[in-house]
């Protein structure tokens, strides 16, 4: 039984190996496939039971299948104290942002826990918030987010300057 369960535990690794390369590189449908069988071959107690599931529910929302969104909210109550857990509700704003779908990536914006993202990470997050409200014509909420990116150095802070310009011209 012993021998067993170690087989078990190496087919595991070598699952999840070849699931996270294959998140590397995009192909997510693989991916989901193999996390799946993954989370099956895994003890419970496996330190890397959390990032697969979080990789199933990537690869889920990245494939636009219907419980991609269910699956990552899940992951996020299931492991709050994740690290993953902190840019879950950032990857779903990009997602929905991605896919112009701006009042879905406000309401995750929301709930993203900017100080645990990198700088990069927290420009593009805000610069992204403030456009959505700015597609929304909501220009007050707009203007808070690009004022944040205008002063900072990055890729957002020409854009945010632009914006924050433009709601503050059309303003008078």
């Amino acid at each position: 039984a012993r021998a067993q369960n170690q087989l078990s535990q190496t087919k595991a690794e070598g699952l999840y190996q070849k699931g996270s390369e294959l998140v590397v590189h995009g192909n997510y449908g693989a991916a989901r496939k193999v996390f799946s069988e993954y989370l099956e071959e895994a003890s419970p107690t496996d330190p890397k039971r959390g990032e697969a599931e979080y990789y199933l529910a990537f690869s889920a929302l990245n494939l636009n299948h219907i419980d991609g969104e269910k699956l990552i909210d899940q992951y996020i109550s299931h492991y709050p104290s994740s690290p993953k857990a902190a840019t879950a509700y950032y990857d779903l704003a990009l997602f929905f942002y991605n896919d112009n779908k701006h009042t879905k990536a406000i309401e995750y914006f929301r709930k993203v826990d900017f100080p645990a993202l990198t700088q990069v990470q927290q420009s593009e997050g805000h610069f992204k918030w403030g456009y959505s409200h700015f597609n929304l014509r909501q220009l007050d909420e707009a203007l808070v987010q690009f004022n944040f990116v205008k002063n900072q150095t990055n890729a957002f802070s020409p854009a945010a300057n632009y914006y924050a310009g433009f709601i503050e011209y059309s303003k008078g």
